[in-house]
C-alpha cells in the first residue's frame, strides 16, 4: 500500500510538471502572437516536450533511488 501511494504521488508530480510546461509555452505563444489560425504554436510544443523529458528524468531518478 505504501508503494502505491508513493507512485501515485509521482504520477501527480509528473502531470503537474507537464501541465506547467504546456501552460508556460502557451503563454509564451500568446505573448509572441503565434496563437491564432494558421499559426503553429512552437513554444507550446517545445515547452511541453521539454517538460515531459524533465518529468520522466525526475521519475526515473526517484525510482532508481528507491530501488537502492
Amino acid at each position: 500500500m505504501k508503494n502505491a501511494i508513493k507512485y501515485s504521488g509521482m504520477a501527480f508530480q509528473m502531470g503537474t510538471v507537464i501541465a506547467l510546461g504546456a501552460y508556460g509555452g502557451y503563454r509564451w505563444d500568446l505573448v509572441a502572437g503565434r496563437w491564432g489560425e494558421g499559426e503553429t504554436a512552437w513554444a507550446t510544443v517545445g515547452c511541453s516536450l521539454l517538460a515531459t523529458v524533465i518529468a520522466l528524468t525526475m521519475i526515473i531518478r526517484q525510482v532508481l533511488n528507491d530501488s537502492k
